[in-house]
């Protein structure tokens, strides 16, 4: 299930070995405690982007680590409130080695490589293909509906799509979920990006693992810009690298 590697929402069963002993971390707020292994087995875990994430040593880690949560290398050990919402998770490293976050390959690219082509179909039924698209400037969304960070940057977005209007700029916001899926979806949560559903040989080309994910390809077919998670100023980011290619 792809669902499993979403930035920021995850239903954690039997993914990982919960064997480990209790741990007390004095960073962790007094107010929080330890999820336990029936707890986690018996309720949905949302992490949202309010939730902090640490290394065993307290350091504080970015959004784009959640990728950790499918690495065999580390254990994720949750703090929730008295509400039993997820307020931070720890990443324990299953070894005695130093812990070392190294940078998440999929985040990995060459500035200005040629994208990859793809052809694929909207809501609508009408068929995108990349290498038609030379000439104007692309900008892609990688995203499902059960991402917590991918709905919580759709207002920004859509607003962004709205700043390019009659622009040389095509917004298309790819998902593996299914067309219907995606349709009721929109009934609540509007997303005024051209949605390419049912795409999953798109996500699969690009090797895309961590939603949500932003590429910005340029005139020429070429990727200069590439964003893995949820950003609060993913907005300004976008449009900075858009204006530099119009």
């Amino acid at each position: 299930m792809r669902e499993k590697r979403c930035v920021l929402l995850f239903i954690l069963m039997l993914q990982f070995n919960f064997g480990f002993a209790q741990n007390n971390y004095p960073f962790i707020p007094q107010n929080q405690h330890e999820l336990t292994k029936k707890q986690l087995e018996s309720i949905q875990i949302n992490i949202t982007p309010n939730v902090l994430l640490f290394t065993e040593n307290g350091k504080l880690l970015p959004m784009s680590s959640l990728s950790l949560m499918t690495n065999p290398d580390y254990n994720p050990i949750f703090y929730a409130d008295d509400n039993e919402k997820v307020k931070s998770v720890v990443f324990q490293k299953k070894s005695t080695h130093p812990t070392l976050i190294k940078q998440n390959p999929e985040a990995q690219y060459t500035k200005g490589e040629p994208a990859l082509d793809f052809l694929a179909t909207d809501l609508n039924g009408k068929s995108y293909k990349l290498s038609d698209l030379k000439g104007k400037v692309v900008v892609l969304n990688f995203w499902f509906t059960k991402c917590g960070p991918c709905v919580a940057e759709m207002p920004a977005l859509n607003e962004l799509v709205n700043l390019y209007k009659n622009k040389d700029v095509v917004f298309l916001a790819i998902t593996f979920n299914k067309k219907e899926i995606v349709t009721q979806f929109l009934e609540n949560q509007p997303f005024n990006y051209t949605i390419l559903a049912n795409a999953n040989d798109v996500t699969n080309i690009y090797g895309v693992q961590s939603y949500p994910t932003n590429i910005i390809i340029n005139k020429t077919g070429e990727i200069v810009l590439k964003e893995l998670g949820y950003r609060t100023n993913i907005k300004e980011v976008l449009q900075t690298s858009i204006n530099e290619l119009l």
